[in-house]
This record gives structure tokens, sequence and C-alpha cells, in this order.
């Protein structure tokens, strides 16, 4: 599986629907060791969701994408939900942004203007670090537009394939 790109010697990789048993159990073992998904089966059945893998040069994970694709009926359209998790001694300033633009840039080229297809990506903001006005920035920056919140008050944002055709707007979305 060659890189798709580099980022401060660690390269990320294009593994969605290419997944080995062997890196089944590497996603597994890295989101249970850094305490994000305690639960077996279910980083399991995650794994199954996963897009970009970023490793770093001993080939240990330090970063996963994982996307789904899910009706949104407040954006009324069909999304990629994307999720990031990135290894906390990692998370020094850009990989979790190229790895969000790794996985944009692939989807858009792998489905993009196919009938049916997702239209492009939601992240619902769960970390509390980015509605503060640096991870608003940081989001902004990879070219998210504002949707707007959750029931519990996260934000929803959302970046379509092709811009040109007209998206949801903040005012239409009632998380």
């Amino acid at each position: 599986m060659p890189a798709i790109s580099e980022f401060k010697n660690r390269q990320i990789h294009w593994v969605w629907g290419g997944i080995s048993p062997a890196l089944r159990s590497q996603l597994i073992a890295f989101w249970r060791d850094n305490d994000a998904i305690q639960d077996p089966f279910e980083a399991w059945r995650r794994s199954f969701e996963v897009a970009c893998v970023a490793f770093d040069s001993s080939k240990q994970i330090v970063g996963v994408s994982s996307v789904y694709s899910a009706y949104c009926v407040q954006a009324g359209a069909p999304y990629w939900f994307y999720r990031t998790f990135v290894r906390e001694d990692s998370r020094t300033g850009g990989l979790a942004p190229r790895i969000f633009t790794c996985t944009f840039d692939q989807l858009k080229l792998a489905y993009a203007g196919e009938n049916e297809a997702p239209v492009g990506l939601i992240v619902i903001a769960e970390n509390p670090k980015l509605e503060a006005a640096p991870g608003i920035r940081i989001i902004q920056r990879a070219g998210l537009l504002l949707l707007g919140r959750t029931v519990s008050g996260q934000s929803v944002w959302h970046r379509l394939f092709n811009p040109c055709v007209m998206g949801p707007t903040e005012s239409q979305f009632h998380g």
C-alpha cells in the first residue's frame, strides 16, 4: 500500500476497502492502547470504516481517519460522516488536517459526481477543543463550513465535493 502523502516523517496511506487482518489487529490495538475505543468488537467493526492510516518512521500507527455514508436529513443530502483519531504524542500542528485533506481528496476522486453518492463530508466536532477559536480556524482552513449544531450542542461542519452546487446553509440545519 503506497503512501499518498507524507507529513513530518509520517506516511499517510489510503486503505479504504483493503484492510488486511494484520492491519485490522494493529488498528484494534492502536485504539485500545490510546483509550480511543475500548470495546474490541466496536474497534473491529469500526476498522471496516477506516479510510486513511498515518504511520511513523517505525511503522507504528499514529493517526486514523474513518468514514461512513449516511443521509443527513438536516442537510437534505447523503454525506460521508468523518472521524479522526491521532495519538497524543503526534498531535502537533498539521497531522489531523493533513489526514482530513487526504481522506477528502480520495473520496472526491473515487465518488464525486457519481449518481446517488455522498455530496461531501460532514464533521461533528466531538472534541471541545475544536469549539474554541484556534480549533475553528483549523476547521475553516480545511475548507469546512458550519451547518449548525447537534441537539447536544456540538458544531456540525461540511465540505462539498463540488462547491459550485448549492449546498445547505447554516440556517437550514436544525440538528
